[in-house]
């Protein structure tokens, strides 16, 4: 709706002598208390607004303006009020009245400062109110009061702080403002009431806001604005109708024809039509309406049938170009005529204006929304601390600065929060800042809530007259430690033997630290601004910027080896190491390069180097000799051994080719055992005793040496490997051992050779081991003969044992040797060894042994044994035991004999072994034990089909046969023809 005002322009204070209806609902005074006082009154004591100056400057110019201004209703509730004010002239030009047209827009107006509010609220700590503010708990005890709120009474803050008000101010109780509060204490939401307090004589526009552990309320005083109403009031009756040329297009219509009477020239200039072309015509006929539902629309207000008020309409001009308007109407009567004023405002620009605005205010909202969320991400504790150090708000950056949420921290004192030590310090600085009314900074420790130091690096402010301090505190522990080992590190630097020099990325010296003056020879005055090639020698200064550039891109340079020059020009061999600087943001700003003098460390490690290769000379001959023992101690194979020993003596003594023959002694021939460093073959090499250079030294157990082999009597086929060969000298010695002759070692040189007695004593060495090693072979081969010899005795014997058994037993006759057989391949296919499978041979081979102690009555009984023969029977397993036990070799194959009755389930005897709890071979052995008996004939019943004995070891695997072996022995069986 429109409130429509006309004042009169001729007298001085612009009385008001006319408000339309609109205009009364709008301000909540009757036209009688409006009418002859000036429209400034209801702006109450809110008369600092930059609209008014507006206002006084197009009325002293006799000019339209429109503007914004505060106003206050009857009931003294604010609203934003959008005047447009045009002036009116008569036919001589004299400015007579001011028209008004008053538009509510304080959702607007209260979307676009609380935006801003909510703006200032995000990028301010606290900013000071004017209005009273007033902090209390639920039981009225005041907690904080501003001098604004105090001065109301008349009184001082501390007047208040921690006293009752409704011991105080009683009254308050039941008047508007008790009541708001006890709303907002009942509900939980913001109140908001205007009350008279009597015992102040003062009227309060109040707003209250509930929190969980209080109630704050801002208060403003509208006592003059509220007396200005009641006298605004008054003049209501002395409204008029006044209807003069305005920039607004103004018009007026005959109701009952719908025809123009009267336009004003702002009309004629927004339609396109002259005067004679509108009057007398509706604006059906001039096709005004772009929508004909709009036309009915405003009849139909006219009309009563729906509540009035202004609305926007889409016009069409004479050309039928569209314009927006807002449409008011005014029922009147003109010369006892119900007629219709009304007024159209363009609003063209108006509406690009709204929607400038409403994207201006989603950019702001994003804006805002994007603001409170760069702030909750920031790591800065913002705080405002009152008088006495309580904390009177903090940001969430104290969970993790802190700890503490801001709910903790609120109305805590900090001192609560300060190290000990730092106490003192940190009064001194909130005193100084408080005298001062300034800001510092300064830095101190608190105490986290898990009990651990923070350094906090405190920003703070104070405000004139404003009791509180603005702090901002951001956690510089870390930094702090940085700084700390920036120190340590710089000492570190200074106090080097090595020299450190900094350089910019132009390859200018930065830094110079002692240990570079001691070793260039150059002051740090004289260095630095100096480029690193005052030090760089010529030839490796290109090396030198390739590494620099390599660093400034920021790769790892390993440290290298290089050469420097000091003041004097002399070169010095130096370790260097150069690694990038880097700012706060990982970007390389310059290069560390320190390097340290290795003069002494390079002829330390040339002396080193030295004694390195002698010690791994020795050493080579230590571990040769080493590996040629235990080859000797364990290597069964004499040629591997040999082969070693050759190898040894070619790489020791640094000869050609070297040979080893050993002496047959039935047949008294020398042949090749092993050779190395030769082309030709030589294994069907044979000599006879006393025949070529190597027999004769078999013969006559001397060394022989053929310095010139050219000059050397030798066989003419000896003579065509020589040469082949290309070998000229030659040395040979007899391998003897217990004084015998084993055989001779040759070596042989493509150069002339003349041996030093440290290396014949070598020699000596390696041919001692040739002749252990042939000795040993020789006893090994003995030993492994006559073992082998004993071996087949005693399998003899065993043999001899179990065909004793099967002829005292003539039903199972050839069981013994069948059994073994079976039981030895099953076993190999379970996995067992070489070795383990001699010991299953002789214990399958003996599994009955023990029946030598059952007589004969009982093992060749015709019928069922009773209880007591079986039980005798059983006993042949213990006997077995006994019998063997003392034979030494034949103890690891006790297994068999002892357990081949034992059953899976735990049934078998004689000790009632389960599951594997009984040796693999004895469950292997009563799986084939049992096959056997039911597959060979017996007197008193036929063999078993192959068939039949595999159904039953299957229907006994898991009771009396491990079921695994059953399953390996069905296998075995299936691969046999």
């Amino acid at each position: 709706m429109v409130g429509v005002v006309v004042a009169d322009a001729r007298q001085d204070d612009y009385p008001i002598l006319y408000v339309n209806p609109a205009f009364e609902r709008l301000t909540g005074y009757p036209a009688a208390e409006l009418l002859g006082r000036n429209c400034r009154f209801l702006q109450g004591e809110d008369r600092d607004q930059e609209a008014r100056q507006d206002i006084w400057q197009a009325l002293a110019q006799g000019e339209a303006t429109t503007t914004i201004l505060r106003n206050y209703r009857k009931d003294g509730t604010l609203f934003y009020n959008e005047l447009t004010l045009s002036p009116v002239f008569d036919a001589a030009g004299t400015l007579t009245h001011y028209l008004g047209f008053q538009n509510d827009v304080t959702a607007r107006e209260k979307a676009l400062r609380g935006e801003h509010h909510a703006r200032q609220q995000l990028t301010a700590t606290l900013t000071r109110v004017t209005d009273g503010f007033v902090s209390f708990d639920r039981d009225w005890n005041v907690t904080y009061i501003n001098e604004a709120a105090a001065g109301l009474a008349q009184r001082r803050p501390e007047d208040f702080l921690g006293r009752n008000l409704l011991i105080m101010f009683p009254e308050i109780r039941d008047n508007p403002l008790g009541l708001a509060v006890e709303r907002a204490k009942a509900t939980g939401d913001l109140q908001n009431t205007v009350s008279h307090l009597p015992h102040f004589e003062k009227w309060v526009d109040v707003t209250v806001y509930p929190s969980e552990d209080g109630i704050s309320l801002f208060a403003r005083d509208i006592t003059e604005s509220h007396r200005n109403l009641a006298a605004l009031q008054a003049s209501e009756e002395r409204f008029s109708k006044v209807f003069q040329a305005s920039p607004v297009a103004i018009f007026i219509t005959r109701r009952k024809d719908k025809c123009f009477l009267e336009v004003n020239a702002e009309f004629l200039r927004q339609s396109g039509y002259s005067r004679q072309e509108i009057l007398g015509h509706t604006s059906q006929e001039l096709g005004f309406w772009a929508d004909q539902a709009d036309r009915e629309v405003t009849w139909q207000m006219l009309d009563g049938e729906l509540a009035p008020g202004s609305r926007e309409v889409l016009f069409l001009d004479r050309h039928g170009e569209p314009f927006w308007g807002m449409l008011s109407l005014i029922p009147i009567e003109v010369a006892g005529e119900r007629c219709v004023i009304g007024f159209v405002r363009n609003v063209n620009e108006e509406k690009n204006a709204r929607q400038r605005l409403l994207e201006s205010e989603e950019r702001h909202r994003r804006s805002a929304t994007e603001l409170q969320r760069i702030l909750d991400l920031s790591l800065d504790m913002i705080t405002t601390v009152a008088p006495g150090g309580w904390v009177i708000s903090v940001s969430a950056a104290c969970v993790h600065i802190l700890g503490y949420t801001p709910e903790e921290l609120s109305g805590r004192s900090y001192e609560e929060l300060l190290h000990p030590e730092d106490r003192e310090i940190t009064h001194r600085e909130v005193a100084v800042i408080r005298e001062k009314q300034g800001s510092t900074s300064f830095r101190n420790r608190c105490i986290h809530k898990d009990g651990g130091v923070v350094w906090i690096e405190w920003n703070v402010a104070a405000v004139p007259d404003d009791p509180l301090l603005y702090c901002v505190a951001r956690d510089v522990t870390r930094r702090r430690a940085a700084e700390a080992d920036q120190a340590f590190l710089a000492a570190i630097v200074q106090a080097s033997q090595n020299a450190v020099v900094g350089v910019s990325l132009d390859d200018t010296i930065r830094s110079w630290n002692p240990g570079a003056r001691r070793l260039y020879g150059y002051s740090a005055a004289e260095a630095i601004g100096q480029t690193m090639m005052l030090i760089v020698p010529p030839e490796v200064q290109d090396a030198e910027r390739e590494v620099f550039r390599r660093v400034a891109q920021g790769e790892l340079v390993l440290p290298y080896e290089s050469v420097r020059l000091d003041r004097q020009g002399q070169r010095i061999p130096v370790m260097s190491t150069v690694s990038g600087v880097l700012d706060a943001e990982g970007h390389v700003i310059g290069v560390s390069k320190i390097t340290r003098d290795i003069s002494l460390i390079q002829a330390a490690e040339a002396k080193v180097r030295k004694l390195n290769e002698d010690l791994e000379r020795q050493l080579r001959h230590v571990t040769g000799l080493r590996e040629i023992d235990q080859s000797i101690a364990t290597s069964a194979d004499l040629n591997v051994t040999l082969g070693m020993i050759l190898e040894n003596i070619r790489q020791q003594l640094e000869v050609d080719a070297a040979t080893i023959l050993l002496l047959d002694q039935h047949t008294l021939t020398l042949r090749c055992g092993a050779a190395r460093g030769l082309s030709t073959a030589l294994q069907d090499l044979t000599l006879r005793l006393g025949d070529g250079l190597a027999g004769q030294v078999a013969l006559n157990r001397q060394p022989l040496l053929a310095a010139d082999l050219q000059t050397t009597d030798v066989s003419p086929a000896w003579r065509a490997m020589l040469e082949g060969e290309r070998l000229v000298a030659y040395y040979a010695v007899p391998v003897i051992a217990k004084g015998k002759v084993l055989g001779v070692i040759e070596v042989l040189h493509r150069q002339p050779f003349e041996p030093s007695s440290a290396w014949l004593e070598v020699f000596e060495v390696l041919t001692n081991q040739a002749a252990i090693a042939v000795d040993n072979a020789e006893l090994l081969s003995e030993l492994e003969h006559s073992n082998l010899e004993l071996r087949l005795a005693y399998d003899e014997t065993i043999e001899g044992w179990a065909r004793a058994l099967d002829l005292r037993d003539r039903e199972t006759e050839g069981h013994s040797r069948r059994v073994t057989e079976t039981t030895v391949e099953l076993c190999r296919m379970l996995g067992f060894s070489t070795e383990e499978l001699v010991d299953v041979r002789r214990g399958a081979l003996l599994h009955d042994i023990g029946k030598m102690g059952i007589p004969d009555a009982i093992l060749s009984k015709p019928g069922r044994l009773n209880d007591e023969e079986w039980l005798r029977m059983k006993e042949h397993a213990s006997y077995a035991v006994a019998l063997l036990s003392p034979i030494r070799f034949l103890r690891p194959a006790l297994t068999i004999p002892q357990y081949h009755h034992e059953k899976w389930d735990g049934s078998g005897y004689p000790l009632g072994l389960r599951g594997e709890a009984i040796p693999l071979a004895a469950r292997a052995f009563a799986v084939v034990d049992v096959y056997d008996a039911l597959t060979s004939d017996r007197p008193y019943r036929k063999a078993w089909p192959r068939e039949a004995a595999t159904a039953h070891l299957r229907a006994g695997a898991g009771t009396h046969f491990d079921p695994q072996v059953v399953g390996a022995f069905l296998r075995l069986l299936g691969a046999r023809p």
